[in-house]
């Protein structure tokens, strides 16, 4: 059955390729190679992104996310197949996972590991990190979705920490507005992260 889906897959070319569901590439490159390139192209620019983060270094983020990619070709079997399975949450996790091994031996190397980047590191790489990853990354799906001003209050206020005066001065808006324009922005998120469950 899957081989001739993966035939079948095969036979529309690339075209057909961009519209097939992550995990059916993942599983459909082990038998065809060329598939895989799809995924890559589907996710590179977010991976970068994602472990430029991690390890403030474009350069470390681009081998990391080809390191990621190699590691999720040769282990798209540990992908477990059912409606749970999603290969975005699984790919981010590799890549997580493997920026975090790259950030723990720069440390090591430069001579500057601390106590703090043990725990960090210790935390980050937990159980119960790792299954808020998932949440983190419907987050920032929805925020990508959002009206340009409401994400950037969202983002400023939420994820930078800044208070309603640091806003408010940037924004060059009241605090009385401000806190109204949240309001209103907390609805849209809240709306559109109803539609993303």
């Amino acid at each position: 059955m899957a081989k001739k889906l993966y035939k079948s897959l095969i036979a529309g070319g690339p075209e057909a390729w961009k519209e097939e569901k992550d995990e059916v590439l993942l599983a459909a490159s082990t038998e065809y190679p060329d598939i895989f390139s799809v995924l890559v192209d589907r996710y590179q620019a977010a991976f970068l992104r994602f472990a430029g983060r991690i390890l403030n270094s474009k350069e470390e983020a681009e081998d990391i996310v080809q390191d990621a990619f190699l590691k999720i070709y040769r282990h798209a079997d540990q992908l477990q197949s059912g409606p749970n399975s999603k290969f975005k949450s699984w790919a981010y996790k590799v890549v997580f996972n493997t920026a975090l091994t790259k950030y723990r031996t720069l440390k090591k190397r430069a001579g500057e590991m601390t106590y703090l980047d043990t725990f960090l590191y210790e935390t980050l790489g937990s159980k119960e990190f790792q299954e808020n990853l998932d949440a983190e990354i419907m987050v920032k799906e929805i925020l990508a979705k959002m009206p340009e001003d409401f994400r950037e209050l969202l983002e400023m206020h939420y994820l930078k920490g800044l208070s309603y005066e640091e806003i408010s001065k940037q924004k060059d808006i009241t605090i009385p507005a401000l806190k109204m324009r949240l309001f209103r922005a907390r609805e849209v998120f809240r709306d559109a992260s109803g539609e993303a469950s």
